[in-house]
């Protein structure tokens, strides 16, 4: 089997949330916040399982299915910078109907700014299918963006 060209795509998103660093770090520390925003569609995609363990080498899995068309999605994330209220820096995988889709190097930056956060996501991704799949994960993100600056209110 010859391998598929790999693609290498980066996108970055900054918003302003009128909401503490502290609350804001929560959605990504908090297993039960997080849950709440971190899914796939709730009208399309079933949860198999998640855990996370939210540590420096700590290691997160969230796995579901869409119901359409039984396809399995796997994202499995290990931390590796963890700045209460400040920065996270993790690396994740993500599987689609067991296949190797790609490979994610994320951070989040929380700045203060009087009662608001500015907030600053970058990703920086390898796709394994040789394809550029950056405007879909952006897309992807800004969904679960959106859900988390909702729950912040």
């Amino acid at each position: 089997m010859t391998a598929l060209p790999s693609f290498h795509g980066t996108f970055s998103l900054k918003h302003i949330w009128a909401a503490t660093p502290q609350r804001i770090f929560s959605a990504w520390a908090d297993p039960a916040f997080k849950a709440q925003w971190f899914r796939g569609p709730p009208e399309l995609w079933t949860e198999v399982r998640r855990s996370m363990d939210f540590r420096v080498g700590g290691v997160e899995v969230a796995e579901g299915v869409f119901e359409e068309n039984a396809m399995t999605t796997l994202f499995e994330a290990r931390y590796h910078v963890i700045e209460p209220d400040r920065r996270l820096v993790f690396v994740y995988d993500l599987r689609l109907a067991d296949e190797l889709h790609s490979v994610t190097l994320s951070s989040l930056d929380l700045t203060p700014d009087g009662e608001r956060t500015r907030v600053s996501y970058t990703e920086q991704i390898v796709f394994m299918d040789g394809r550029d799949g950056v405007e879909m994960r952006r897309g992807g993100t800004e969904w679960h963006f959106e859900t988390i600056e909702k729950l912040l209110k």
